[in-house]
């Protein structure tokens, strides 16, 4: 039996009177919660909503029917907002972004106490501090609390199916051989989860690697006289490596891409140059997109480089900006050759293309640095190093080189 004061219809009245306030401060919470995961370079769905009327009737109506003797029922999710991204690492990643902009009165990890056997959705859930309306200027029962929930794209595929057949049914599921498959579905979209992790995790590891080796190539070519030389020490530490053993073999008429792509990544990471040019060769035979037919001619490119062959290295960055105009590493490994044969006018073209596509990228200002320095065009130089170091502070090779500037231009 509910108390006199929460009659329906006197409850739905409040509601649709309170409502434009709960909404106006769901709202100022979702741009916050925008804004600092855009800040961030993250740019996840995020859904938020204000209970309706029903059910947050029919939630206090059963809350008031279970309590304990002098317990007050508090409904805390009145507010939500759910934010929903790709990857399992942006959780965590969101997790302390939200930290830092709200007061956390609640964390709760949803699914974690759940035995292998049963079912239920993984989520974060935070209970947030919100701006207060006041004590007789909100709805019965409710706090000054937001709930903030926290998923990936699975884990909120999961949620919405489970609420609707589990949550909101009054059909229970006594079936063991259903509740099983609904576990082993979610054991299955959990697992999912995890292999998409590996994969990004994968990927992240060969950008790191191609970040590095073209950080390294750089180092050799900066300023220092002996260019040549340093890339036929380069080449001589790949005549050195032992022969390469990939399983993979070239089979006319046969190229499995995936198998291919693998091993001339394998070989060209070992250092294998001349063995990953005759992959990638192989792998430009067959039909693919524009997109992948670009990256493959860039790293083609890439290992020309390295064997010293600049005019072929230039013909396929080439080849790999005409299929995708955009593709920014294209122009900077141009240009970068273009330095090297000292044609410096086309080395800044591509530097400035580069920067032109993406100007928060470090790169194409280093790279244009250096270009300038060895044109002896200091000022230039020592301008794009500074916005070099505006993207990162730290960055040593930028520090080094303005100090070596500073001295020639005193």
């Amino acid at each position: 039996m509910l108390p006199e004061n929460l009659e329906r219809s006197k409850l739905k009245t409040l509601y649709a009177e309170l409502y434009p306030a709960y909404d106006d401060i769901l709202q100022s919470i979702h741009r916050q919660v925008r804004n600092v995961l855009k800040d961030h370079g993250s740019f996840p769905t995020i859904k938020y909503r204000v209970k309706r009327f029903d059910t947050y009737f029919d939630k206090l109506v059963k809350l008031l029917r279970r309590r304990q003797k002098d317990e007050t029922p508090v409904i805390t999710d009145l507010l939500g907002l759910r934010i929903i991204c790709p990857f399992l690492e942006d959780l965590e990643v969101i997790e302390n972004l939200i930290k830092t902009v709200f007061k956390v009165v609640e964390l709760e990890r949803k699914g974690s106490r759940l035995s292998i056997g049963e079912f239920g959705y993984d989520s974060v859930h935070f209970l947030i501090k919100i701006d207060p309306l006041g004590r007789e200027s909100r709805l019965p029962y409710t706090s000054d609390i937001c709930e903030v929930q926290l998923r990936t794209i699975l884990q909120d595929a999961w949620a919405e199916v489970e609420h609707e057949l589990i949550y909101k049914s009054d059909i229970t599921l006594p079936i063991k051989s259903v509740r099983r498959k609904l576990a082993a579905l979610n054991a299955t979209l959990a697992l999912s989860d995890l292999i998409f992790q590996e994969i990004r995790d994968y990927q992240k590891e060969i950008r790191e690697h191609d970040r590095r080796r073209r950080q390294s190539l750089e180092a050799k070519l900066a300023f220092t006289p002996q260019i040549d030389k340093n890339l036929e020490d380069l080449q001589l530490l790949n005549d050195k490596q032992p022969a390469f053993h990939s399983e993979f073999k070239i089979v006319k008429g046969e190229v499995n891409l995936d198998k291919a792509l693998l091993a001339a990544l394998e070989a060209h990471s070992g250092g294998f140059l001349e063995k990953a040019i005759e992959i990638y060769t192989s792998i430009l035979r067959l039909k693919m997109k524009d997109s992948l037919r670009s990256i493959i001619y860039n790293h083609r490119g890439m290992a020309y480089f390295g064997l010293s062959d600049y005019l072929r290295a230039i013909r396929d960055f080439s080849k790999s900006i005409k299929y995708d105009r955009e593709n920014i590493r294209c122009y900077n490994n141009r240009a970068l050759t273009f330095r090297v044969i000292k044609r410096y006018e086309r080395s800044l073209d591509d530097y400035d293309r580069s920067i032109s596509l993406n100007p928060s990228q470090i790169d194409g200002f280093w790279g244009r640095a250096q270009t300038f320095y060895e044109m002896k065009l200091y000022s230039q130089c020592l301008s794009d190093c500074d916005k070099a170091l505006n993207i990162q502070s730290d960055f040593a090779p930028a520090q080094s080189l303005i100090k070596r500037l500073n001295k020639l231009m005193l």
